[in-house]
């Protein structure tokens, strides 16, 4: 009896369970908060603006100084004095280096003499033609035994220098006495002749006369051996010592920097756009700044070398904060560009699709697909024919991921 109840009491037991589990209520699921939550995208935006299309041509060129000068004495001699340095700030008129002076004012000390002598001479004149006759037939003598010494000198002088035993600044001097000597040996002579045809006082006179330009130039050589700036500006190059022999090359070097120039060569389509004013822009490369400067100087005549036309732009440097040499890039306006105004957007708003051009259009926080006719462009930015306004907001950056109706988010640049 008990074994046939059991396997029907398991029966049941497993009918039980079944039913319990098909009934037990089903737990409650909540889908995920990502699967409901919109998409957001990050996106870079800019305006559209009213301006000019730049040309993508550019000049690349250097800046230079508007002034520069290289300073070097009228006469030879050894540099006493050097105050200036590498750099400094320097006015006009302020002393730049200075030569040994003791030859040059015995050379004034020498000319006053003469001086003095020849006006002598005039006082005692009177009508005697005899004392001028024979001061000129001894003046040509001393000038004659002055230019033999003078060519001995010259001679000794060029067989030192062929063998390397002198300067090249001594035997310059050398050169520099001879042609003095020849100098005065042919004013004797001329002296000499204009006595024997006219009288004693005008003889007398003329070397008055004669003895007064010699004592001038002697003071000017004296002042030649003080070399001032000629400018205001800044010491570019030191090239002499105390010591040294100063030449016929630069001892200090100054320019002027309160503006910079940019040497630029165009052609001849180009020229005829540019005039003296016209706006051009300047990118300093090493500082990555873009000036605003205008053409100063357009050259009517081409450059035969070049075969362009050669054209300043100046640039105001009042803090000096440019130098000399830096690299930049001018770029000239653009045929029938200046003074032309149309709407611009960046380059990088603009994108094709099926042939046509669109632009992701920002309205609050989606954006919206518009197609747009561009017109002329540079490498940056590109002309908006029709399809948007002027202030209207365009993705520029993150476009790739974007749908008409994208909703976006706006990321600093």
């Amino acid at each position: 009896m008990n074994r046939s109840k059991k396997p029907v009491i398991l029966a049941l037991l497993a009918i039980s369970l079944v039913v319990g589990a098909c009934s037990a209520p089903e737990p409650e699921t909540t889908a995920p908060a990502e699967e409901t939550k919109e998409s957001v995208t990050p996106v870079q935006i800019d305006s559209v603006k009213t301006g000019a299309v730049e040309s993508d041509s550019g000049i690349t060129a250097k800046l230079a100084p508007v002034e520069e000068v290289q300073v070097m004495p009228k006469v030879g001699g050894k540099i006493t004095s050097l105050p200036v340095k590498l750099g400094q700030h320097v006015t006009k008129g302020q002393v730049l280096f200075k030569l040994d002076e003791q030859d040059l004012i015995n050379g004034v000390q020498q000319a006053e003499a003469s001086y003095a002598v020849a006006k002598a001479n005039l006082n005692q004149t009177g009508n005697s033609t005899d004392q001028g006759l024979t001061q000129a037939q001894n003046g040509l003598k001393q000038a004659e035994l002055s230019l033999n010494e003078a060519k001995l000198n010259q001679q000794r002088m060029q067989n030192l220098f062929t063998q390397g035993a002198i300067s090249s600044q001594q035997m310059e001097q050398a050169n520099n006495q001879l042609t003095n000597a020849q100098t005065a040996y042919d004013n004797a002579q001329q002296n000499l002749q204009t006595a024997q045809k006219k009288t004693g006082l005008q003889v007398s006179e003329a070397s008055v006369q004669q003895a007064s330009v010699a004592l001038q130039n002697a003071k000017e050589q004296l002042a030649n051996a003080t070399v001032t700036s000629p400018i205001d500006g800044f010491i570019s190059s030191v090239n002499g010592a105390v010591g040294q022999m100063a030449g016929q090359q630069p001892v200090v070097v100054v320019v002027n920097t309160s503006s910079l120039i940019v040497k630029a060569n165009l052609s001849e389509a180009d020229i005829t756009k540019v005039t003296v004013g016209t706006p051009v822009k300047v990118h300093v490369q090493s500082t990555g700044q873009t000036l605003d400067a205008k053409v100063s100087a357009v050259s009517p005549v081409m450059d035969q070398q070049m075969k362009a036309y050669p054209v300043e732009v100046t640039i105001p440097n009042p803090k000096n904060e440019l130098k000399s040499d830096m690299v930049v890039t001018v770029t000239f306006p653009s045929a029938g560009t200046e003074g032309a105004s149309s709407l611009i957007v960046s380059r990088a708003a603009v994108f094709e699709r099926s042939g046509k051009q669109y632009v992701f259009k920002l309205e609050g926080d989606v954006v919206k697909q518009i197609e747009v006719t561009t017109g002329k462009g540079s490498s940056d930015q590109i002309e908006i024919v029709s399809g948007l306004s002027e202030g209207d907001q365009v993705v520029v950056k993150g476009q790739t991921l974007l749908q008409d109706g994208s909703k976006v988010s706006i990321q600093n640049q």
